[in-house]
């Protein structure tokens, strides 16, 4: 039996038996090795841990072949996706069929053993471990033992992206991902001790397309289990000779992806193994020869070979069975076959209504999925059918705002336009013969009104909510980050538009790096507009610093996109991120902005290819581990950047402005006159010699302007303009090129 110890352990991060290359099969050991820097005590707890296994494990290694216990253990499969279709939002029998594969080789009964060398045919174990799906959720609903969380942590597969286990005492959590970090690996897990320590985060998590490939999750339950692999705790395998603790694997560097003659017959490591057994008394029992040939098809090795556990490993795996260790002990028991249900035959469940949307349809879109259109696009809505948990007989499809195709049966995908512009509500009733399930979207998608609401010198202020009553905001992941009218802060009133990123949720998984949210303007009628024409913003943000285990800091970004095809292509103009987008530094509560000094303003150049009678401009919000809240405000269309517009409106608090700047085509000055009107303005080059300037007599007490042709200045470089207007003096620079 183990004790329970408060171990550290992290667990393994493996690629195993995959025809993919994985640029690192396993993080499992480089995790240890930084844990036993940080807690060198591990080491000491580690050999306590495994001497108690040594000591329970018979003379000839075959103890475990003499118990006859059969241990049965509830699972339940987490699908993590963003409903790729063909990828990670995997169909329910390819989930209930890959279950059946895994439970072979806890039975002695996958097909592999066929292909184990006759060396090793006396050493296959027998974990008499058997594998079923829940068909009782924590709360005592049916279920089949698979659940769908809709993410964009699919493709970050990490501790972040474990939504929603249950409890790890009752069941053992196996998610599905489309990506794992950036590590390359395809797969890892918990040791019990581990787990222990960290509920929350135990059990398996994988690449989508590592649900079937060469005993992956097999040799991932192996780990939660309590085996390492089978060169031990290094992740340098073909390097190094080592042992996993358990004497019937040979010693061995372990092999690197390849099922070879020289992998399975390796006996480098191992030429000569016996083990020398003692008896209660201390006296030597037995001597043990085990195979000098290395275990290579073993499941807990990298290579394509994973065909077998041994009796040693099925012994300790046993153990860790009959262990409370991070309620190992409790799976099997008889009170939670139970409650599980694990032991039920499947139900037959209604199904789950389920649908997403595509990427339009009819024309070029640029994004993977298409929620915004203007509602006289040519391109199609693409809705298409995700229903799940049984097979269908039927589905029915309705479709607001006018739609071409109002309503339909069509098991997979429906397009559609709208004609009625505004919100578009989608339901969905899926059936099948043990009944029906509806879903209803009353904000699907957006077909957005092609009425123009301004020009140029159009501002909106966000006085109240109906003041962008068409300005749709996207949550696209349905969470708690993102945009909102805010009523409690602007930039000259007490009102404007935030994006939540301050994270409220005390969460211990779930990280915001991922997550994006839309908020899009109106149609502008920008067309026939020459000359400088901006799209000009204020914004107040600030940072914070995570929190929770295996986050780290990343700062929030945000983009800013045009489009001038309703929606179907978008451009990126402009992108503010880190201290830029955080311009009031680092708060550690929930930022508000106090004084307009909070407040800086942005201003982003419209390019003459996107003025046109039907322009939209859209607020891209990236969310980061390291986010706080960013205020919008003051939104506008002008020739003016917003420096500019301060001079306007500020006078001589701010008395020069060039702009463009820098330019290639000559710049224009603007200045604040001073009382009598009277100006001077002088333009130096570098070193200082004077190579334009000029007097005027300007509108006293009021804004000036002053066009610089590009001829009236030499070379291209920097030159400093010198404005005197009577009672004060400034300087600006300027760039020409």
């Amino acid at each position: 039996m183990f004790k329970k110890l408060s171990l550290f352990v992290l667990a393994a991060a493996c690629s195993v038996g995959t025809t993919f290359a994985q640029t690192q099969p396993c993080g499992t050991d480089e995790h240890y090795q930084q844990l036993l820097k940080e807690y060198p005590q591990l080491a000491e707890l580690e050999e306590q841990f495994n001497s108690q296994l040594t000591a329970g494990f018979a003379a000839k290694g075959t103890a475990a072949a003499e118990d006859t216990t059969w241990y049965d253990v509830p699972l339940v499969v987490h699908i993590v996706h963003d409903y790729g279709f063909n990828f990670e939002f995997i169909p329910d029998n390819t989930i209930y069929e890959a279950v059946k594969l895994w439970a072979l080789a806890y039975v002695k009964n996958n097909p592999e053993l066929s292909s184990v060398i006759p060396t090793f045919v006396p050493w296959v174990g027998n974990a008499r471990t058997r594998l079923h799906l829940a068909t009782k959720d924590p709360y005592g609903n049916p279920t089949k033992g698979v659940v769908r969380h809709y993410s964009y942590l699919t493709y970050k597969g990490s501790d972040q992206s474990k939504f929603a286990p249950w409890p790890n005492n009752k069941y053992m959590n196996i998610w599905f991902t489309r990506t794992i970090g950036n590590s390359g690996a395809a797969a890892y897990a918990y040791y019990p001790s581990s787990a222990a320590a960290m509920p929350h985060y135990d059990g398996v998590i994988s690449l989508y397309d590592y649900i079937d490939r060469s005993n992956t999750i097999p040799h991932e339950i192996g780990h939660c289990l309590n085996l390492q692999h089978v060169w031990g705790n290094t992740n340098n395998p073909a390097v190094a000779c080592g042992n996993d603790q358990v004497d019937d694997t040979p010693p061995t560097k372990g092999h690197t992806p390849g099922c070879i003659a020289s992998a399975i017959y390796d006996t480098a490591c191992a030429t000569g193994y016996a083990k020398t057994y003692t008896s209660s008394s201390g006296m030597m029992d037995s001597v043990v020869n085990y195979p000098d040939t290395v275990n290579a098809q073993n499941i807990m090795d990298y290579t394509y070979c994973a065909a077998m556990f041994t009796k040693g490993q099925c012994f300790r795996m046993r153990t860790a069975l009959t262990s409370p260790t991070a309620g190992r002990s409790n799976l099997w028991s008889a009170g939670n076959l139970a409650v599980t249900g694990a032991l039920n035959p499947m139900p037959d469940l209604p199904p789950v209504a389920e649908f997403c949307v595509n990427k339009g349809v009819g024309g070029s879109t640029s994004d993977a999925r298409t929620r915004f259109l203007a509602f006289n696009s040519p391109i199609n809505f693409s809705f298409r059918n995700m229903s799940w948990n049984d097979t269908l007989s039927g589905v029915t499809w309705n479709f607001s705002n006018g739609a071409s195709t109002p309503t339909s049966t069509s098991l997979t995908t429906v397009n559609s336009t709208f004609s009625v512009p505004g919100w578009v509500t989608v339901s969905l009733t899926a059936t099948s013969n043990a009944g029906s399930n509806t879903i209803v979207n009353k904000q699907a998608v957006y077909a957005a009104d092609t009425t123009p609401v301004g020009t140029a010198g159009y501002t909106q202020n966000f006085v109240s909510a109906t003041d962008i009553a068409n300005w749709p905001m996207f949550n696209h992941y349905e969470n708690q980050f993102r945009w909102q009218f805010y009523n409690g802060a602007g930039k000259d009133d007490n009102s404007c538009v935030r994006f939540r990123s301050f994270d409220t949720s005390n969460r211990r998984t779930g990280t915001a790096t991922g997550d994006l949210d839309d908020f899009i303007t109106p149609a502008f009628d920008l067309a026939g507009i020459t000359g400088n024409l901006y799209f000009n913003f204020y914004s107040a943000g600030a940072s914070t610093n995570p929190g929770g285990f295996g986050t780290s800091k990343v700062f929030d970004s945000m983009q800013v996109d045009v489009s001038s095809s309703g929606g179907a292509v978008w451009t990126r103009l402009a992108s503010f991120r880190t201290t830029d987008l955080a311009n009031n530094g680092v708060s550690s509560t929930e930022f508000v902005p106090g004084s307009s000094s909070t407040w800086v303003g942005r201003t982003v150049s419209i390019p003459t290819s996107h003025r046109n009678r039907q322009t939209y401009f859209r607020f891209r919000m990236l969310a980061g581990n390291g986010g706080n809240n960013v205020y919008i405000d003051n939104v506008g269309i002008s020739p003016f950047g917003t420096d500019v517009q301060d001079v306007v409106a500020n006078g001589n608090g701010k008395s020069i402005i060039v702009y463009p700047n820098p330019s290639a085509n000559g710049a224009t000055i603007m200045y604040h006159a001073g009382n009598d009107g009277s100006m001077k303005f002088t333009i130096r080059d570098m070193a200082g010699r004077v190579v334009y300037e000029g007097t005027r007599n300007a509108t006293p007490n009021a804004t000036n302007t002053e066009f610089i042709p590009r001829s009236a200045v030499g070379t291209p470089g920097m030159y400093i303009v010198s404005l005197s207007t009577g009672d004060n003096f400034s300087t600006a620079r300027m760039v020409v090129y």
